[in-house]
């Protein structure tokens, strides 16, 4: 072996431990939300970092040096992580809850509950610390509201177990960092948990850092998601019930593994409030919605960065003509260069006050008609849910009917073959079951199609399958089992003093109204800066500052600053006569004050004015159009929904005695006592009592859902809190 070729191997044989590093990056679990769970999205990223070299490979080392905790509270838990600013006040079933457990690894389980502490005494609200296992269930449990760390060490297996056993014993918890616990069985999780693809991206920068011996910057922002999630199925399972604003801007989740409701969407059964929760959680253009009034809001932020000053680094080079230079005795050089830095800031601007306001007005008006839409969107929904059930109750009615006729037709076959009766009465009934396999055929059909438009709008394959679970009306969160309903609907006078009171509430809390209130206050704001652009000027402050860099050419300097030994004697004897003389080149500053008043601008003002004004009556008159349109809307609705629940028990004796009737006219046709037209009228009006019991169930529910959709309540079976509302002024 050669002395060049053993030097080479001496170089090689000392580099490989470092190529080895390279090619490698370690990361603690503390740094991921999920733990080791999260090591597959990480690789994926340093992956697209890589591009072109050989990946990363990752490596997960407790030992590593980390970047942060996995619940990052170095900085601490306010603003969108403060639990208390963010809970729900009624989660607990207390308003606020008093005791709150704070679950997790036990250090960040204490550090939590330090940053915590001065707050919740402030509240009144007691904390513990609690690891996160089975054998604390019964100590948690105690509390109001169980504050869940994250859980790096814990499976996503391990998490639904123990969020079942959580849930069991009736504590909601609330995820404080990692919001795919919501998807194990949280309750929901705060707007400021860690958005954890973002997250990674970050992270994954940093090890890429590592690797290359470059030094990573510091994590200290936290990406957050912005809202909350929330887990329907663990609400239905604690007996709560979030309110709209809740369900309109949070991430909705149906259900967690193992839940029984999960295994019955999987086979197509929907109750009428999951349907609704589906549609809202999964539509497109409402989230397209929500984006939008994101976006939009920051026109609110554009408006207020006005009122922030604005700093400008100036510099300019500047060449002019030498006689012109010679002639500006050393104020105006042939050629120069300047710096300089100014410093504006507006006083006062009525536009700029009216711009700000107008804004904020306008947000609160989107963020209303977001609500309207989704209220919509839920009322479409409920609307075919329940269309779905009656042609699917229709579809048995017709069923038993086809069945009916069929055992009618083989009983006139018997008696004509035994010769009882002739020809004519087989054909009848054939004649009558050709028309209802026509009848079912028809309903089956309707019932198809609208299956197709309902998987459709909740998000779901065309053809899945679907299968609608009717609601138990008889029960009191459908309105019909509760007495004071039927208190409010005994007469007349009763039922006019019940749609007085829930027209205030309606007139209250409704959200179209709230919508164009807001865009009533932007317009009056508008109409009022356009009257004041008249006499109210713009003011604003200017400081500025500025240094010659360089001067060159004719007239570079001042006759008076020449060398001549004559001449500045000469100055001498002037400066000494109290006489002064500029130096040139010297630094510049000025600080001022404007005051800026248009006078005239071609009668602008004046039709921006009258535009205003015009808008203003037009807003004014929608929202007067809406509140009679909402009057109009809730008393129809109350009346629809008094109606057909007296048409309820008015069709079911109608049913009753109808089918009563057709078994006595059929017992008497066989035994030869009766005529088959009388038969046949009375499996027609029996069928037809059938189905008309049915519709008078399903309009009473059709009925309700537009009658929640007028008060701006989702739509679906009532809680107490909305039953309560509906119904307090009935006693």
């Amino acid at each position: 072996m050669n002395a060049g070729m053993l030097k080479y191997l001496t170089v090689l044989t000392a580099c490989l431990p470092a190529l080895a590093w390279a090619a490698s990056v370690s990361v603690s679990p503390a740094d991921l939300p999920r733990g080791s769970a999260s090591l597959p999205l990480l690789a994926g990223e340093l992956e697209r970092l890589s591009a072109g070299r050989e990946p990363l490979r990752l490596v997960s080392d407790a030992a590593a040096p980390t970047f942060s905790d996995a619940d990052n509270l170095d900085q601490g838990l306010r603003g969108e992580r403060d639990p208390f600013a963010h809970l729900p006040e009624d989660v607990s079933g207390r308003q606020p809850p008093r005791h709150v457990a704070i679950v997790g690894p036990a250090e960040q389980a204490q550090r939590a509950a330090a940053l915590l502490a001065e707050r919740a005494e402030a509240r009144g609200i007691r904390l513990s610390t609690h690891a996160a296992d089975q054998r604390a269930i019964d100590a948690i449990s105690a509390a109001d509201v169980a504050l869940i760390l994250a859980l790096p060490e814990q499976d996503a297996d391990v998490q639904r177990d123990w969020f079942a056993a959580l849930n069991a014993a009736g504590v909601p918890s609330v995820a404080l960092s990692d919001p795919i616990q919501v998807e194990h069985g949280a309750l929901l999780s705060l707007p400021g948990a860690v958005d954890e693809a973002a997250w990674l991206r970050r992270l994954a920068l940093r090890l890429d850092d590592r690797a290359a011996g470059r030094a990573p910057e510091a994590l200290d922002a936290w990406p957050t998601q912005g809202r909350e999630w929330l887990n329907l199925a663990t609400a239905r399972r604690l007996g709560w019930s979030p309110d709209f604003a809740l369900l309109t801007r949070a991430r909705l989740l149906e259900a967690s593994r193992g839940d029984d409701i999960a295994e019955a969407q999987q086979e197509g059964a929907l109750s009428l409030e999951q349907a609704v929760a589906v549609a809202l959680s999964g539509n497109l253009r409402l989230e397209i919605a929500r984006h939008e009034v994101e976006t939009e809001a920051l026109d609110r932020d554009e408006a207020g960065s006005r009122w922030r000053p604005n700093l400008y680094l100036e510099a300019t080079g500047r060449e002019i003509d030498e006689q012109r230079a010679a002639l500006g005795l050393g104020q105006q050089p042939q050629r120069r260069a300047t710096a300089g830095v100014t410093l504006e800031q507006l006083l006062f601007s009525e536009p700029a006050l009216a711009a700000m306001a107008v804004t904020a007005s306008l947000d609160r008006a989107r963020r209303a008609e977001l609500e309207v839409e989704s209220l919509d969107l839920a009322l479409d929904t409920a609307r075919e849910f329940l269309d779905a059930l009656r042609l699917e109750a229709q579809v048995e009615v017709l069923r038993e009917d086809l069945e009916l006729t069929e055992a009618n037709l083989r009983q006139a076959e018997r008696r004509e073959a035994a010769g009882a009766v002739g020809r004519e009465e087989r054909l009848r009934f054939e004649s009558e079951r050709a028309q209802a396999r026509e009848r079912l055929d028809q309903a089956e059909a309707q019932r198809e199609q609208l299956t197709l438009a309902l998987n459709r709008r909740l998000g779901r394959a065309a053809t899945a399958p679907l299968s609608p679970l009717a609601p138990d009306t008889d029960r009191p969160e459908w309105l019909a089992a509760d007495p004071r309903f039927a208190a409010a609907v005994r007469s007349p006078a009763q039922l006019a003093a019940w749609q007085e009171a829930l027209l205030d509430n309606a007139l209250r809390d409704s959200r179209e109204l709230r919508a164009l209130a807001a865009g009533r206050e932007a317009a009056q704001r508008e109409l009022v800066s356009r009257r004041r652009a008249f006499w109210a000027p713009e003011v604003g402050l200017q400081v500025s500052y500025e240094r010659e860099l360089y001067r060159d050419g004719s007239g570079d300097s001042a006759p008076w600053e020449s060398d001549d030994a004559q001449l500045q004697a000469g100055v001498a004897v002037l400066e000494d006569a109290g006489v002064s003389f500029p130096e040139t080149g010297s630094d510049e500053w000025s600080v001022a004050i404007s005051a800026r008043l248009p006078l005239y601008a071609g009668g602008r003002r004046s039709l921006d004015r009258e535009r205003s004004a015009r808008q203003l009556e037009s807003v004014t008159l929608r929202e007067e159009e809406a509140r009679q349109g909402l009057e109009t809307q809730l008393r129809a609705a109350s009346i629809a929904l008094a109606a057909a629940w007296r048409r309820i028990g008015l069709r079911e004796t109608s049913r009753d005695n109808a089918v009563a009737a057709r078994a006595l006219v059929e017992s008497a046709w066989r035994e030869g006592a009766a005529e088959q037209v009388a038969l046949l009228d009375a499996q027609a009006s029996a069928r037809q009592a059938q189905l008309a019991e049915v519709e008078a169930r399903w309009q009473y529910l059709q009925s309700l859902v537009h009658l929640q959709r007028a008060l701006g309540i989702l739509p679906g079976p009532l809680s107490p809190t909305d039953r309560e509302r509906l119904l307090a002024a009935s006693s």
